[in-house]
């Protein structure tokens, strides 16, 4: 990193967000890379053109926040991206954004793993004390609804870590927010609740035109050990996202139904590339508790098959 940037980056030692001179974006293609950026960092996901990329889905940590080296060298790194903007995201570019972890109080290091551990898994880190993890949940909830309150996905992502940069540059507490309770959201859990059926031993969620709920909400509306949540995709389609139940003994990788799935995906040919799921398949990607269908276009498939194939696929029910 030069002089010039790092001054504008730091105050003695700690992240100034406020000066940050960095983007940050979402983008599942090379084409969606924003104008004039050239060299650019990926966290949490694996962005087509990046120059260096953290992606814990690729390596198999549990969190991405584990999959990012403790210093980590920025010089002339343009902007950091993501492929989905979510808490884990966002944290992960406040670390690269930081320089690494050694840049950072131990604190907040440990609350952003708490909260990326709550979005990824639904559920307290099990290395963090109890009180910690009460907190690293709101500070995840605040996070969500910063993301959800932007219209576009790259301006919540890039106003979320900047949020957070400037909070830890001026010495202040990391933002927090209490368990949302609203008429509104009452309103979308009982229409999801509406919506919810139980397809060959997975639950079934179709929660298009539903509204934004999290995710331990609605696994707490089943007992099934997984879960299907249908949405709706920007072409029209279906998107889906896959899931474990933290509240119920679950299979501890789901990734059998995450190939099959990516197998009966490719059978529909183009845009599908590979019958493997995984960067730059075109296909179903994701982890061992969590995937979801393709980012660029909306699934072939429909509802009740996948929850078919995810149950077979995982001997939870056979059809």
């Amino acid at each position: 990193m030069s002089d010039e940037e790092r001054s504008s980056v730091r105050g003695e030692g700690r992240v100034v967000g406020s000066r940050c001179r960095r983007r940050f974006f979402v983008a599942t293609r090379a084409s969606d890379v924003p104008d004039g950026v050239t060299r650019f960092a990926s966290v949490d996901g694996s962005v087509p053109g990046a120059a260096v990329t953290w992606d814990h889905h690729v390596s198999g940590e549990l969190v991405n926040l584990d999959a990012l080296p403790s210093t980590i060298e920025t010089e002339g790194l343009e902007a950091i991206g993501t492929t989905l903007a979510d808490t884990d995201a966002v944290a992960s570019a406040v670390v690269v954004a930081s320089g690494g972890e050694v840049n950072l109080p131990g604190e907040t290091v440990a609350l952003l793993r708490s909260a990326s551990h709550w979005c990824d898994h639904l559920e307290a880190h099990p290395a963090l004390p109890a009180e910690l993890n009460r907190r690293g949940l709101r500070v995840h909830r605040w996070v969500a609804r910063e993301l959800r309150a932007h219209g576009d996905a790259s301006l919540g992502f890039e106003a979320a870590v900047r949020a957070l940069l400037d909070a830890i540059s001026t010495d202040a507490p990391l933002p927090e927010l209490e368990e949302p309770t609203s008429a509104a959201q009452s309103a979308r859990v009982g229409r999801a609740a509406e919506r919810l059926k139980v397809v060959f031993g997975v639950a079934l969620i179709d929660l298009r035109d539903v509204g934004s709920l999290d995710p331990m909400t609605l696994h707490a509306l089943h007992e099934s050990p997984v879960a299907v949540l249908v949405y709706r995709h920007e072409q029209g389609g279906p998107k889906y996202t896959v899931g474990v139940n933290p509240f119920v003994a679950h299979p501890s990788d789901i990734g059998p139904a995450l190939r099959q799935l990516a197998a009966l995906e490719f059978a529909h040919g183009l845009p599908a590339l590979s019958v493997q799921p995984g960067p730059g398949s075109e296909n179903w990607g994701g982890r061992a508790t969590v995937f979801g269908s393709p980012w660029n276009y909306a699934s072939r498939l429909e509802p009740d098959e996948v929850a078919g194939a995810v149950g077979q696929a995982l001997g939870l029910e056979a059809p």
